[in-house]
């Protein structure tokens, strides 16, 4: 029943109905924020995997998850096919920005030529910029003494912001890297006179 408890602990704060009786159960003041409860779920979660619960605390708060498993199950789900989405929609956009690289390079156009380039370049400091400061803004954080649950929520959108930027870079230069071969092995596919453009000309 462990993986119950320290499951039923990670949800604590989306669960208000058990604030109460978790907290009761410890001693420890009642919750009366998302936040506070995060903080108590950190405690309790320590607690727990040190070993420091007396065998009847750790068999009432077994009860009380089980009484909201389904719950629990419930709100897992929800978190997973929220990420799935999110997943999705990242995936989508990836594709999309290779999509738009080769048909960029289709148009011909100098500009966009030399823009291109540019684009990855400016991308490519802005992630070594990423990558130097954000540790400096964790340890900062950490220094300062923001609480645990404050110190994950700007780790998780840090983590979606980078995951968001390499994609995009790598599906730039990956598009970008595909039109080039493409123009080198038939360069008319550049100009818009390669085979695949004469033969939907033809069935226009």
């Amino acid at each position: 029943m462990a993986p119950l408890i320290l499951a039923g602990l990670s949800l604590l704060p989306k669960i208000p109905a058990i604030w109460a009786s978790v907290a009761g159960l410890f001693g420890k003041k009642v919750p009366d924020s998302i936040e506070a409860a995060g903080k108590l779920a950190e405690e309790l979660t320590a607690v727990v995997t040190s070993g420091n619960i007396s065998p009847e605390a750790k068999v009432e708060l077994e009860k009380i998850m089980a009484s909201h498993e389904e719950e629990m199950a419930k709100i897992a789900l929800e978190e997973k096919r929220l990420a799935l989405e999110g997943t999705k929609l990242e995936y989508k956009d990836v594709q999309g920005v290779r999509d738009l690289e080769i048909a960029a390079y289709q148009t011909g156009d100098e500009y966009i030529a030399r823009t291109r380039p540019k684009l990855l370049r400016d991308m490519w400091t802005a992630i070594r910029i990423f990558i130097f400061y954000v540790p400096l803004c964790v340890i900062a954080g950490h220094t300062i003494g923001l609480s645990a649950s404050v110190l994950l929520a700007f780790i998780g959108v840090v983590e979606w912001i980078g995951g968001w930027l390499f994609g995009t870079f790598g599906a730039a230069y990956l598009g970008y890297s595909a039109a080039r071969s493409v123009d080198k092995k038939n360069p008319n596919f550049k100009n818009g006179s390669g085979i695949i453009n004469k033969v939907v000309k033809n069935l226009s």
